[in-house]
């Protein structure tokens, strides 16, 4: 009968099957992700071993292949015949008496790690995956083998479908002759089956990966720095306690969806004061099932050994062999920064209670030993270029920005407008020609004072009288100046007007929303003389026109994004904006140069540890935020605790998010505090608090008092603090 061992191992193996399927069930199909997914119906038939004489048979199934980027692949995948029979020439011989006419149904089930050479039309791939053979005849216990598989094969393209071929070899051990029931012979071992599987598939696409992930390449690849804490909890069948652990894990991260890490981790004593003779070491691959921002799952895959130390012994005063471990698992990090992420993650170190692995046979040969760690992602190298989706968000965001600037602007156009409208009809009601005129006047004032309030120039020449105004950056300048036109009719002279002349000038072209003053933009000149009585009116109008543009020109200049410019003093060639950017919206690592003495934060506390009370002096340093705009402000801290017990030193990287403040009073504002580091005496310590800033002072100089619960290493250690800080 199946023990609950195997029953626990047979979950674990399709568990990354269950996690990915989860994780990707919210997505559209046939859409682009970070990931790609399809699915594989196959066919396949065995070839089994000269020691194993069941007939060749095929079995049918699938895979499910999730691709993280051209060149690796993860794929669950399970397989079943029922009813196979075996040579009657030989089963007698290698199964036992007991098997004659008998039947087996077998399934067969796993995971496979997949490697493409290439992403052509044509690909050939390697792989390998582990699993378990079921075996269930119809006389006889129900057997679960470890199997082990590798092989490759080729893929490539055919009537508008993907196809594959492949080959490999799966090998198991065990006595043939336990399998229609005990074994009575004496002196029988366990054999190691070793038999072909051959077959084809054909590919069905489910979603397609993101252009952004399919091309990454080797030039994009990041080193992430994982330091950790955590705790291992052995299985009952070793007989040891469980053991807290520390340690670091560093490799390659080929593009944003995989890569792999080597870990070295070390236990920790009981009184949390130095190392315990036990560490370990190993290798793992990571399978991120999504990117960017926000919480980030992902699959975990590796093997590697636990090294017990030479003074190492039991609760019963024995030394232990070191163990080889197959580790499964999966977690998930959270974005900080493109740099920094905190993560998360549950692991199973799938053992032997023997020696080795040389002696495993089946699922009840393993035990279960779950590892639960905490720590941060540091990537180093690399591009630090926002995702596809990132750059989509950004885009979307100043186009909302623009167009909120573009609905202000408009607006205060249009109650100009309805100003200068009036005015008109208050000149039209006085004398109808200078309303005409007035009102192709007020269009080259109005459209120029609100890109910048620069006063008309003007002149006297021999020749005439010159007028230099604004001129804006878009639109059109009409000025009407002189006797009206009149019909082809009348005889009399009519005035000469000049051609229009409007320069560019590329200053324009600057992040300035101005125009500089351009000197002679317009020149009228009227040919004959004008009556005296239609110039004094004329004057009269230029008058009005320069009374009203000085008007509006001493108004405050209310419109978005406007850049005010000194008309006396002249824009230097290759002048540029000077933008002034609020600090506590830009990410760490970009104000770290403008960290003042006001962001620090000293405090002084209460710690107590098994009845242990220490004095507790420590400063912090808000930094500002992880992340642009981003409510966690990272917040380092240093601290030294001095009294009972030994000096503790703690130095911590910290994430703060502050809430809103309590009850709609801004006297009081609660925050939580998370973050991990180096804590002596437990070598590493993680970091949880909560707390509450008072204001105990408000205005340009604001001072607030911090009052906070901490509790180090899951409030093993617990504080209590109190600071002052000019910020919070």
């Amino acid at each position: 009968m199946p023990t609950s061992r195997s029953i626990r191992l047979s979950r674990n193996l399709l568990g990354l099957a269950l996690l990915s399927a989860a994780a990707i069930s919210s997505s559209t199909p046939v859409g682009a992700q970070q990931i790609g997914v399809s699915v594989l119906p196959s066919a396949q038939r065995i070839q089994w071993s000269d020691d194993f004489p069941l007939d060749d048979e095929y079995l049918y199934g699938g895979r499910v292949a999730l691709r993280f980027g051209k060149w690796v692949e993860l794929q669950p995948f399970y397989f079943q015949r029922a009813g196979i029979g075996m040579d009657s020439t030989r089963a007698h011989s290698a199964f036992g008496p007991l098997s004659a006419g008998r039947k087996v149904d077998l399934k067969h089930y796993g995971t496979n790690v997949q490697l493409n050479f290439g992403s052509s039309t044509f690909v050939p791939f390697a792989r390998a995956g582990a699993g378990v053979l079921r075996l269930e005849p119809d006389s006889g216990d129900r057997q679960d083998r470890i199997a082990l598989s590798a092989g490759g094969g080729v893929r490539f393209g055919i009537g508008g479908l993907n196809a594959e071929l492949y080959a490999e070899q799966m090998g198991f051990r065990m006595n043939p002759r336990s399998l229609f029931g005990a074994d009575t012979t004496t002196g029988a071992s366990l054999t190691t089956m070793r038999n072909l599987v051959y077959g084809a598939a054909v590919t069905i696409p489910l979603s397609t990966m993101r252009e952004d992930v399919s091309s990454e390449g080797l030039s994009g690849s990041t080193a992430p720095l994982e330091p950790f804490v955590g705790r291992l909890k052995y299985a009952g069948e070793h007989n040891l306690p469980n053991l807290e652990v520390a340690g670091v894990r560093a490799g390659i991260d080929f593009s944003s969806v995989f890569g792999v890490r080597g870990f070295y981790w070390r236990g920790v004593n009981d009184d949390r004061d130095g190392p315990a003779p036990v560490a370990g070491y190993g290798g793992e691959a990571q399978f991120n099932l999504s990117t960017g921002a926000g919480l980030t799952p992902y699959l975990i895959v590796g093997a590697g050994q636990i090294d017990y130390k030479d003074n190492f012994v039991d609760s019963l005063g024995f030394s232990r062999s070191d163990k080889t471990a197959f580790i499964l698992g999966g977690g998930a990090s959270f974005r900080l920064t493109d740099r920094v992420r905190i993560n998360g993650s549950i692991r199973d170190y799938v053992m032997t209670v023997d020696d080795n692995f040389d002696n495993v046979a089946g699922t009840g040969d393993l035990t279960h030993n779950t590892m639960i760690t905490a720590g941060l992602t540091i990537s180093l190298g690399g591009r630090s270029t926002p995702s596809a989706r990132e750059r989509e968000a950004e885009l979307r965001a100043e186009r909302a920005r623009t167009e909120r600037m573009r609905e202000s602007r408009d607006f205060e156009l249009r109650e100009r407008e309805l100003r200068d409208r009036e005015l008109m009809r208050s000149m039209e009601d006085r004398d109808p020609r200078s309303g005409r005129m007035m009102a192709d006047s007020t269009r080259v004032y109005r459209d120029s004072t609100v890109i910048n309030r620069t006063r008309m120039v003007r002149s006297q020449t021999p020749n005439g009288q010159w007028i230099t105004i604004p001129v804006p950056e878009q639109g059109e300048i009409i000025l009407r100046y002189g006797v009206p036109p009149r019909a082809s009719t009348d005889s009399a002279p009519k005035p000469r007007v000049d051609t229009v002349m409007v320069p560019r000038d590329t200053a324009a072209t600057r992040r300035i929303d101005t125009t500089v003053v351009i000197r002679d933009t317009s020149v009228v000149r009227t040919g004959t003389p004008l009556p005296t009585d239609l110039a004094a009116e004329l004057r009269e109008i230029e008058r009005r026109l320069s009374a009203r543009i000085d008007a509006v020109q001493q108004r405050p200049n209310t419109a978005p994004n406007i850049t005010t410019i000194n008309p006396v003093a002249p824009l230097a060639p290759g002048a540029r904006d000077t933008v002034v950017v609020d600090r506590n919206s830009r990410p760490v690592f970009q104000r770290l140069s403008q960290t003042r003495t006001s962001d620090l934060s000293p405090y002084v506390g209460l710690g107590m540890d098994d009845g242990d009370v220490q004095f507790v002096v420590g400063l912090r340093a808000d930094l500002g935020p992880v992340n642009a705009n981003s409510g966690w402000h990272f917040v380092p801290e240093l601290a030294v605790g001095m009294g009972e017990g030994s000096t503790s030193v703690l130095a911590l990287a910290n994430a703060r998010y502050a809430f809103g403040a309590l009850g709609g009073s801004s006297a009081m504002r609660p925050y939580l505090t998370l973050g991990a580091g180096v804590f002596s005496p437990t070598v590493l310590g993680v970091n949880t608090a909560v707390g509450s800033s008072f204001a105990l002072r408000s205005g340009d100089k604001p001072l607030f008092l911090n009052v906070e619960l901490q509790g180090i290493n899951l409030f093993n250690q617990t504080r209590i603090l109190v600071g002052l800080s000019r910020g919070r």
